[in-house]
């Protein structure tokens, strides 16, 4: 009897050492390969990179339509609300070409409707433009969008921004209205 229990043992020992390693492993590649926790947005920062259509609108001294370029972040304020900073760029061709440097601060609501996001909001911009010498304003914008969260870290989305620039500061700046629509693409940050 002695040796029946010794090898009952002996079967029990190799099957729960092959139990706990099957676990083991089991844990390590679900601790590897589980999907990523959901943020929301206060939680996120987003690093964008956009390009786009340009158009000096209601000035016709103005070189009308150009390229634009920019690069922004948007921080998550909470789970509706978000901050977005951007710096842009445009350059309308002529045989007296106009360049067109923006740098904003704008306040979006966020419609979070999963994997399509639109987006609406406003902000204030420094408008500085270069044509016949240097010229700034200051202007303020109206912004609506829409982004396709093509993945969890990735972004495509589409945005139009027309600008007002109610004070006309410049000599040669692009009011009274600016506008832009770009294609945009982020790649999203947790924050913590």
């Amino acid at each position: 009897m002695t040796s029946s229990a010794d090898a009952n043992d002996a079967d029990f020992s190799l099957y729960a050492g092959r139990f706990a390693r099957s676990c083991i492993g089991a844990l390590v590649g679900i601790a590897l390969f589980a999907p990523q926790t959901a943020r929301a947005y206060e939680d996120q920062v987003v690093l964008t990179l956009d390009v786009g259509f340009a158009a000096a609108l209601a000035n016709d001294e103005l070189p009308q339509n150009g390229v634009a370029a920019g690069v922004g972040v948007n921080v998550g304020l909470n789970d509706a609300w978000a901050l977005h900073a951007r710096f842009g760029y445009a350059y309308h061709p002529n045989s007296d070409p106009l360049h067109v440097s923006i740098v904003g601060v704008e306040v979006v609501y966020l419609v979070d409707i999963l994997e399509f996001v639109p987006y609406f909001g406003l902000g204030i911009d420094g408008i500085g433009t270069v044509r016949d010498g240097f010229d700034a304003d200051l202007g303020f914008h109206a912004v609506v969008g829409i982004d396709w969260l093509a993945a969890r870290k990735w972004l495509v989305g589409l945005e139009i921004r027309p600008y007002v620039l109610p004070f006309s500061i410049a000599d040669n700046g692009v009011d009274p209205v600016y506008l832009t629509v770009d294609l945009r693409f982020g790649v999203v940050f947790d924050r913590f």
